[in-house]
């Protein structure tokens, strides 16, 4: 198991929030944490850079879910960039994966982001 670290840049129109390591049932509290300080600061733009992850478990599944649908509660939105290997494996599987606006990169994120492709709020 691979500790998870959680990186936030704030930028004045969103956040991104990289991902290294392991998203499960241990480190989901974590991934909380960092999104309710989000949240206090006003920031509810946010891409969430899935490219470091190396494992995610079905625990890690239902934070991502949870973090989305209260990211929506605050008009904001979210977007998974680099979505492969096991988190690809779950959200294919338990066909979750359309939950999500899923980019290759960040870069798409924000082309996507911005070009007026965000989803609208549920």
């Amino acid at each position: 198991m691979t500790r998870l670290s959680i990186t936030v840049n704030d930028q004045p129109q969103f956040s991104v929030v990289a991902l290294i390591g392991d998203l499960d049932k241990l480190s989901a509290p974590q991934l909380e944490e960092a999104f309710a300080a989000l949240w206090a600061g006003g920031h509810t733009h946010v891409i969430i850079d899935t490219t470091g992850l190396g494992f995610c478990d079905s625990a890690g599944v239902w934070t991502l879910l949870t973090i989305l649908r209260r990211t929506y509660e605050q008009n904001g939105w979210l977007r998974l960039a680099g979505v492969h290997g096991f988190l690809a494996r779950l959200l294919e599987l338990t066909r979750l994966g359309a939950a999500f606006p899923i980019d290759s990169d960040v870069d798409e994120s924000l082309r996507q982001a911005f070009e007026g492709s965000v989803p609208a709020v549920r």
